[in-house]
């Protein structure tokens, strides 16, 4: 009867002492490594009518991916150190190499075009949640002419090229580069007397853009006269608030003398518009 009971005793002690016991459980794919539990993508800087791309790519580090929506969960294991999050989206006539965004203005209207930039400290075993502030990088630029002067009547089409425009930009450090000269088409407004032109730009660079002009003249006499417009100083600051339009108007005279034709344009002015974009 001791033996029982002396048996039962220590099959209790046994119970209550390994009941007692806690034992850790590891995650060892993860212990050394963290993650990105909440990845945002803030896009407040963009225009009032552009929609959020319905995708993006996501770049950090060695990882890649393409995602959607505005919160993601990053599916991989990140070794501690820095990382740079790099983050765009394609769009019409925007191709993307090597960190690298290229605009095809000859081949069609850019769409809008985003990139995201943020550096980050990602520690091991640890979930981190980053934000990332998008910027709209392809810029509205619409030119209005207000002809005046004793050939006013006699004009039939306006076509311009502007050159110092952007063909590149850096998606990592935002640097734009690789001038080009890019074709416009004006079209006539009769109602307030102007030819117009709208274009999206990628950015401008170098120190010099110049609008050349032609102007064509029904009747002859001649056939069409070309000059240019430095638009240096109005676009000085172009590359910068890329979400609000740029609308720039000037007067141009056009007179005619005997068999000379002189036209001019006067100082361009910014018209002040709303953050959005033109249909």
């Amino acid at each position: 009867m001791k033996t029982v009971k002396i048996f039962i005793l220590l099959n209790v002690i046994t119970i209550m002492f390994f009941g007692c016991i806690n034992y850790p459980i590891y995650d060892f794919a993860y212990d050394d490594y963290g993650k990105i539990i909440s990845l945002i993508t803030d896009w407040t800087e963009r225009g009032s009518d552009i929609d959020i791309p319905e995708d993006y790519t996501v770049k950090i580090g060695d990882y890649i991916n393409i995602l959607s929506g505005t919160d993601n969960t990053i599916d991989h294991l990140f070794s501690s150190g820095k990382y740079i999050i790099n983050i765009w989206n394609m769009t019409d006539h925007i191709t993307v190499s090597d960190m690298i965004a290229s605009a095809g203005y000859a081949s069609g209207e850019s769409g809008w075009f985003f990139t995201g930039r943020r550096e980050v400290m990602i520690e091991k075993d640890r979930d981190h949640s980053f934000i990332v502030f998008m910027q709209q990088q392809i810029r509205q630029l619409t030119l209005e002419l207000e002809i005046a002067g004793n050939v006013e009547y006699r004009y039939t089409g306006v076509s311009a090229t502007l050159s110092g425009v952007a063909g590149t930009l850096n998606i990592d450090n935002g640097a734009h580069d690789v001038p080009m000269t890019v074709d416009l088409t004006f079209a006539e407004n009769p109602e307030n007397n102007r030819w117009n032109t709208s274009v999206r730009l990628l950015g401008v660079t170098g120190n010099r853009q110049t609008l050349t002009l032609t102007m064509y003249l029904a009747d002859g006499h001649p056939d069409f006269h070309t000059f240019t417009s430095d638009l240096s100083d109005p676009l000085a600051l172009f590359n910068e608030d890329k979400k609000t339009p740029l609308t720039l108007i000037a007067r141009l005279d056009g007179t005619q003398s005997g068999g000379e034709l002189i036209a001019s344009i006067t100082d361009w002015i910014i018209e002040e518009t709303s953050t959005g974009t033109a249909d």
